[in-house]
């Protein structure tokens, strides 16, 4: 994987407006991202803006590939960017009518925020003394080695920050 990108990162760098070497490079980036362990990869904003630099401004061949937006939503889904990722499907179901992939995916992830918008408007269908039970703090030693003397201590939602 790392030599790929590597020899991808050498194609763009040879010549920068070539869309599909972008492609390329954005694709290795998925890759990597999928393969290790997705959390803290460091390359998915450097692949974020590499699909976007094909689809906006590189080559306007390689911006008119339904895999490349297809694989960006893919991405963006599961970053949680549900907004960019149902217009990546969207995309990619417009540049290729007969290709039921992203249309079903589209269809998918409408129906996953439709449920995920309902189960929060109903607390998630849970009522009165268990939901109290459910959104209590955990049990410490629930939390094994976090839960330790010198670990992390539970905080309220709202006391909340990005970061490790």
């Amino acid at each position: 994987c790392a030599r790929s990108l590597a020899q991808a990162e050498a194609a763009v760098r040879c010549d920068p407006r070539d869309g599909q070497s972008w492609y390329v490079l954005g694709n290795a980036h998925v890759s990597l991202f999928f393969a290790g362990g997705q959390i803290g990869y460091p390359g998915v904003p450097r692949c974020i803006s590499g699909v976007s630099q094909v689809s906006q401004r590189v080559d306007p061949a390689a911006a008119a590939n339904p895999d490349l937006h297809l694989n960006r939503a893919t991405l963006l889904q599961y970053l949680e960017r549900f907004q960019g990722a149902l217009e990546g499907l969207s995309r990619a179901a417009d540049l290729a009518p007969q290709w039921e992939e992203p249309r079903r995916r589209h269809q998918q992830l409408i129906g996953y925020l439709g449920d995920l918008c309902r189960l929060l408007e109903t607390r998630g269908k849970l009522r009165g003394k268990r939901r109290r039970g459910v959104a209590g703090p955990v049990p410490l030693p629930l939390l094994g080695p976090l839960g330790g003397a010198g670990g992390p201590r539970p905080s309220p939602i709202a006391g909340l920050r990005p970061g490790p």
